[in-house]
């Protein structure tokens, strides 16, 4: 944990690479987490880029903090703190306080356990009090409390052990929760487990941050995986992305998930491997929903039936690079930008804002290992 603790220090300003900085008001600061190596050309933690949608530019402001394995980041509510796990066997959530906007600089403030193995997804609840941790090889998430005045992550015994196998014998031989994350009235949190199976609906205590497991769901087909999930807008459905089978699982939320439509995130001449990833619902509209292919390389679009949850699938589109592990959609829903992996790329998409669509900007740059996207907004 020593060890650990003295790799997560920051670069300051003194350092003798230079940094861009945000052009204008325009600018949009983002930060990106990677998987990291020892060789020069790896990744060594979290990435700034400043993006110009006047412009359409995208520039690197460089790295920002050095810890290993960051590959899921979290902007904190306040907008003066980012988090970020150690994707590690003894995993770590460390709270950063955003020194700079500018440059975007990070200077660490904590570090606390993950209080599990190999954590993959954070989220947090609307107030940023409470920090949700899935722990995705030890099977258990967490609840960490957050101090919003001096940016610390606090100790917890809120901890819950999830169990379970599925049909998979490479992915699926016991508990691996993928993602946590809070319903918009902070009623509920479902946690995805895709080693199991298996959807985890907790009911949330605010007043202590503990969960209570009100009951499970079972994927509709064995060997599904779910990874990911988001909330339509009037929370009435819940899209579950499916990583071994590539699909997407529509559910109607209220009173219990039940599953109303599977359909693939593939096209149906495509049968090579495949592992789908990320999905989002359009920021504003909400009436397509978006979703990356990793072995196809593609994100698929498709639109949403506001009024019964249903999907129909419009477009596929190359990503211009390999792996799109996750992506993230511009507040305004104008751009798309994805995070391709084994191509060390970031792409930048416009959205057309009548049909959905995606098209490519020829707007990109270079990061080692890109994992997760995540937005800085003024």
């Amino acid at each position: 944990m020593f060890l650990l603790l003295l790799t997560a220090f920051v670069i300051s300003s003194s350092n003798a690479w230079s940094r861009e900085r945000p052009a204008d008001n325009a600018s949009i600061l983002i930060y990106v987490g990677t998987y990291t190596g020892r060789n020069d050309t790896n990744s060594k933690g979290i990435y700034a880029f400043a993006f110009d949608s006047n412009n359409l530019s995208l520039k690197s402001l460089g790295l920002v903090a050095i810890t290993p394995h960051p590959t899921y980041v979290l902007i904190h509510p306040s907008k003066k703190y980012i988090l970020s796990v150690n994707e590690v066997d003894e995993g770590k959530v460390n709270a950063f306080k955003i020194d700079s906007t500018q440059t975007g600089q990070l200077k660490l403030v904590n570090q606390q356990s993950s209080y599990g193995s190999y954590p993959i997804h954070l989220s947090s609840n609307k107030l940023g009090r409470y920090i949700f941790v899935a722990n995705y090889m030890s099977g258990t998430v967490a609840v960490l409390p957050f101090d919003s005045e001096n940016g610390r992550i606090q100790p917890t015994d809120r901890v819950y052990q999830q169990n379970g196998s599925s049909i998979d014998l490479e992915s699926q031989t016991s508990s691996h929760p993928h993602c946590i994350l809070l319903d918009k009235k902070e009623e509920n949190a479902i946690s995805a487990d895709l080693g199991s199976d298996e959807l985890y609906v907790y009911r949330f205590l605010p007043t202590s941050g503990a969960l209570k497991k009100l009951y499970v769901t079972k994927s509709v087909q064995a060997g599904n995986g779910p990874r990911h999930l988001i909330f339509s807008k009037d929370e009435n459905y819940v899209y579950v992305m499916n990583e071994l089978t590539s699909s997407i699982t529509v559910f109607k939320y209220y009173p219990i998930l039940r599953a109303i439509q599977t359909i693939s995130t593939l096209p149906p001449n495509f049968t090579s491997i495949n592992y789908a990833a990320e999905l989002l619902l359009h920021p504003v509209s909400g009436k397509f929903l978006y979703a990356s292919n990793r072995g196809h390389d593609s994100i698929a679009v498709f639109q949403v039936d506001k009024t019964t949850g249903l999907l129909t699938i419009i477009q596929h589109i190359n990503v211009q690079g390999r792996t799109p592990r996750n992506f993230n959609i511009l507040p305004n829903g104008m751009h798309l930008i994805v995070a391709n992996q084994d191509s060390d790329n970031l792409v930048v998409f416009s959205i057309d804002q009548t049909m959905g669509k995606l098209t490519k900007t020829d707007v990109s740059a270079h990061v080692s290992k890109p994992t997760c996207i995540k937005f800085l907004l003024p």
